[in-house]
């Protein structure tokens, strides 16, 4: 029998929801505005974010492999824009790595700037619960894709094989 659902729990993925959407919406903003500060703004926290994340998600991988990621990074943004984008990308990579930004802040820092610009700009009702609803969705469905990854990491065929040990012992 499945475990009831508590109040907490429905005030939880409410709230997580309603983070979710909001971040959307601010996302939608920045994206849509035809203003090329929000542009370039947008880029650069993603720019702190990626290196955040490259940085402390070290846990499995050695930090060469790190440096090695941002490395690769820097030279595709040198190859495709040029020096100038590749220096300032190596400065906010840097940053966001020394200040350990993850997707969470990211995405309470977006949340609030669509909160913010939704209050102030005056947004209707229905688009409010337009985009509630997409944070729903999309928290469901990272609920979902950790429950299948869980599964799939169960799976004999991705576990390794460990031999069974063989004594050398000669005088045995």
């Amino acid at each position: 029998m499945p475990p009831r659902a508590s109040l907490g729990r429905v005030l939880s993925l409410a709230a997580r929801a309603a983070r979710v959407g909001a971040a959307c919406l601010g996302f939608a903003l920045l994206v849509l505005s035809a203003d090329p500060a929000a542009i370039l703004g947008l880029l650069a926290v993603g720019a702190l974010a990626v290196g955040g994340v490259v940085w402390t998600a070290g846990g499995r991988q050695a930090a060469w492999v790190r440096v090695l990621l941002l490395a690769g990074i820097l030279a595709t943004v040198r190859i495709a824009v040029g020096p100038a984008a590749a220096a300032l990308g190596a400065v906010l990579l840097m940053l966001g790595a020394l200040v350990r930004i993850r997707t969470d802040e990211v995405t309470l820092g977006l949340a609030v700037f669509g909160g913010i610009v939704g209050v102030a700009g005056g947004v209707g009702a229905r688009l409010l619960l337009a985009f509630w609803v997409l944070g729903v969705a999309l928290v469901a469905l990272r609920a979902g894709a950790a429950a299948v990854w869980r599964d799939l990491r169960k799976l004999p065929l991705l576990k390794s094989e460990k031999a069974r040990m063989v004594l050398l012992d000669p005088e045995r």
